[in-house]
């Protein structure tokens, strides 16, 4: 269906409950919307919000972004929003208060798989919310590895309760090669039931996909990839 055959039922609505920067042009919105209450959550989900309201603007542009937190009673989610494309941007920069929010659908391909028994979580700061999230999801007998990458330390932010659960370096992921050698240097060689994460850019994310099936043997069912873009 294109953009201009969209149906009423197509779409789902909220309103924003408030909006505070977290972060370099990065924001935390709160959502309330009883369309909530259509999905069986499980951390992984994401939404694809329309950047303006879809009924007047019908080739409104949307973009993914993952579930922070989900609260089913009172049908709120938490949102971390990275503003750095100009469209992105002018959308935060104009959302209030009180304003009504837009969906177009509800995605759940990367929920959390339970059944490892040792997890590694990867990504940058456009992936971040959904690595914490994925994070708190898991059993605390699960062993966590983690790496968060950044070329700017001013673009990562602590999880919902302030804390700093997962290990963040800062590094220039333009030269993808400093990433692998950081995973490569870090990261156990014992992966026995493991299952990783990346979150993250596509390109970066494909080619730490391809680098831990060579040289950590990992099959790529249990490699979860999330692309996300600003």
């Amino acid at each position: 269906m294109n953009n201009s055959e969209r149906q009423p039922s197509d779409i789902f609505t909220g309103i924003i409950l408030s909006k505070n920067k977290i972060a370099y042009n990065t924001f935390h919105i709160k959502v309330q919307s009883r369309d909530f209450s259509t999905i069986q959550y499980a951390a992984g989900y994401t939404a694809e919000i329309f950047l303006c309201d879809p009924y007047y603007s019908p080739r409104s542009r949307s973009r993914e972004y993952a579930f922070w937190n989900y609260e089913p009673v009172y049908h709120t989610a938490d949102f971390v929003i990275t503003a750095e494309d100009s469209s992105v941007k002018d959308w935060m920069c104009t959302a209030q208060e009180g304003d009504s929010v837009f969906f177009r659908r509800f995605l759940n391909e990367t929920v959390t798989d339970h059944s490892g028994n040792q997890y590694f979580l990867i990504g940058d700061h456009t992936g971040l919310s959904f690595l914490y999230e994925i994070n708190r999801a898991l059993a605390v007998s699960k062993k966590v590895e983690s790496f968060i990458y950044s070329k700017h330390p001013g673009r990562l932010f602590p999880d919902l309760d302030h804390s700093f659960p997962l290990n963040f370096s800062v590094i220039n992921p333009l030269h993808p090669e400093n990433i692998l050698e950081y995973i490569r240097k870090h990261f156990p060689g014992n992966i026995k039931n493991s299952r990783v994460y990346l979150a993250g850019g596509m390109k970066i994310n494909s080619l730490i996909s391809e680098f831990l099936q060579k040289e950590y043997s990992f099959e790529p069912k249990n490699i979860y990839l999330k692309n996300f873009r600003s």
